[in-house]
């Protein structure tokens, strides 16, 4: 699997934009990965001003996101790979977390529905030791801010579906980041995305793939091939 673009832009310390990272055949893949394993309830109420939805990815809701072993042959573990692969290749890092950013242990992947235009979420700061973040947008583009620690200045941008953001997730770096809207109509990435999966036509989703420096203590749900 091939990135699209090579280009990686630094955003503030330790917090790193890849544009057109995806490639549509990616998206495509990445998405029918999601859908297959989707068992978000479909018949929830419609709140009056809709807030974003973590998708339960699999049989367990009370754990909604997917697992994997460094190594095991998925569409995530592929795209998350060739992320890290390209930031070391550009000699960027996560200093507070390690020395090879592409020796990681363990990954996890959730994905937020988010509805346009009114999906949003609050800026914070992730205080996760060891740890750091590869988002990937799929869908409605979404407008978000970063501010690196000590900043005073806030970094606003656009994620279009089939870009990325990479950043050290850990009480050390302070990175804070939001989602402040969601564009009404799709990139044109997005909308051809959209005529796959309808979904992308009001919505974007944010694939949060978790990266672990460390061991941990978990059960493994998914290593199968995709």
């Amino acid at each position: 699997m091939s990135l699209s673009s090579d280009k990686v832009e630094v955003v503030t310390r330790e917090c790193f934009l890849f544009k057109n990272m995806l490639c549509m055949q990616q998206q495509v893949a990445l998405s029918a990965y999601i859908c297959e394993r989707d068992r978000t309830p479909k018949n929830e109420p419609r709140a009056m001003i809709p807030t974003p939805r973590t998708l339960v990815l699999g049989d367990n809701a009370a754990v909604p996101s997917v697992t994997y072993r460094r190594g095991d042959a998925t569409v995530v573990s592929t795209i998350v790979d060739r992320g890290l692969e390209l930031l070391k290749k550009e000699g960027m890092c996560f200093t507070t977390i390690t020395d090879n950013i592409i020796d990681y242990t363990s990954l996890s992947m959730a994905t937020i529905r988010y509805e346009a235009p009114g999906g949003r979420f609050p800026p914070h700061v992730d205080h996760c030791k060891d740890s750091a973040v590869f988002l990937v947008s799929l869908g409605c583009s979404a407008n978000f801010m970063v501010r690196g620690k000590g900043e005073t200045e806030v970094h606003r941008f656009q994620l279009r579906s089939g870009d990325a953001l990479a950043f050290n997730a850990s009480t050390e770096a302070g990175i804070l980041h939001g989602v402040e809207s969601i564009e009404t109509g799709p990139s044109a990435a997005g909308e051809a995305l959209a005529k796959i999966f309808p979904v992308f036509w009001k919505h974007r989703y944010g694939v949060q793939c978790r990266i672990y420096y460390r061991p941990r203590d978990e059960t493994f749900t998914d290593n199968a091939t995709n």
